[in-house]
């Protein structure tokens, strides 16, 4: 599947999706991992480029696929093309033309930011949808979390459930918190808008919120097989976006500080297995050993899954700042 054009030069731009070592840009340290898990096929997929055009920005994501790796491959492999090509991005007054972000231009920074992020996840959408019905596809779906660095100043952008957290350190206590809240059809809004559009609210799978088109009972009349979804928001899901699924990211922007010492991008592979707080202290020693954290919590989250009774991938993205 080849990426779409942009307005970066190629060659000028190193973007990974697979499994990175460590590698320190300026004083922070990013890192990957990704592995099948307990699934019979991978469809997790990351973007990992730690030095986006200088060394004081970096872009990252986790993508997680559902009814196969179509949307995950698809989104993972050009939204960074998205990205790159936004016209807020290249400008003389674009995002990557700011040397110092200070209490001068914040507000102005994460007003482009925010425009810059939610236009990329919607214009990659887009682009999905298209992909989509060309090859009849029509439920591919995946979520999404993203982050983007600039000096000290972090924004996330996210849909669906795969998430990310931060850790602070104080007085020598990790303190997890976290930057993102899963989008799930239950929720009220979400569930406000669903209804409106002519979906609805199933529960399967051990009482898990699905959404569920208007046309369900239809198709599976006509011996289709319409797809239900356990998240609200998502890439892709062609289907299920005219009753309300939606590619609209919550976007939150926050200012880094010297206490703030982790961050984890992950699918649910990590996050239904280990708990956000066990995730940060595994990670932080994991650095201290010199070994890579992002593998260790791969590692430990699949050995940990049949005790939990969970099966799935498992895709982790480490950033250790020094501010």
């Amino acid at each position: 599947m080849s990426s779409l054009a942009s307005s970066v030069s190629p060659g000028i731009l190193e973007v990974s999706h697979t499994n990175a070592a460590p590698v320190m840009v300026g004083k922070n340290i990013f890192e990957a991992n990704t592995h099948i898990g307990l699934r019979p096929s991978q469809e997790d997929r990351l973007v990992f480029c730690p030095r986006f055009f200088s060394d004081d920005a970096a872009f990252v994501g986790v993508f997680d696929g559902t009814v196969g790796d179509v949307a995950s491959e698809f989104i993972s492999k050009n939204i960074t093309s998205v990205l790159c090509s936004h016209e807020d991005m290249n400008t003389s007054d674009g995002l990557l033309s700011l040397e110092r972000i200070d209490g001068s231009n914040v507000v102005d920074f994460t007003t482009k930011s925010r425009k810059v992020f939610r236009d990329t996840f919607l214009r990659a959408d887009d682009l999905l949808i298209k992909f989509c019905e060309e090859r009849k596809n029509h439920y591919a779906s995946s979520t999404g979390v993203a982050a983007f660095l600039k000096g000290n100043l972090l924004t996330v952008a996210h849909i669906g459930d795969s998430k990310a957290c931060i850790a602070k350190v104080v007085g020598g206590v990790v303190q997890p918190e976290w930057l993102t809240q899963d989008h799930k059809p239950n929720m009220p809004n979400e569930l406000r808008r669903i209804e409106a559009a002519g979906g609805s609210l199933t529960y399967l799978h051990g009482n898990k919120p699905y959404i569920r088109g208007g046309d369900f009972f239809r198709r599976q009349a006509a011996g289709e097989h319409p797809k239900q979804l356990n998240y609200s928001r998502a890439f892709g899901g062609k289907d299920l976006k005219n009753y309300g699924l939606s590619a609209e990211p919550d976007i939150g922007h926050f200012e880094l500080t010297s206490s703030d010492k982790l961050i984890l991008l992950a699918s649910d592979g990590l996050w239904d297995v280990i708990d956000p707080k066990r995730a940060c202290e595994i990670a932080l020693n994991a650095r201290a050993r010199g070994l890579s954290a992002s593998a260790e919590l791969v590692r430990q989250s699949i050995e940990d899954m049949p005790r939990v009774g969970y099966h799935d991938n498992c895709t982790v993205i480490a950033i250790f700042t020094d501010f």
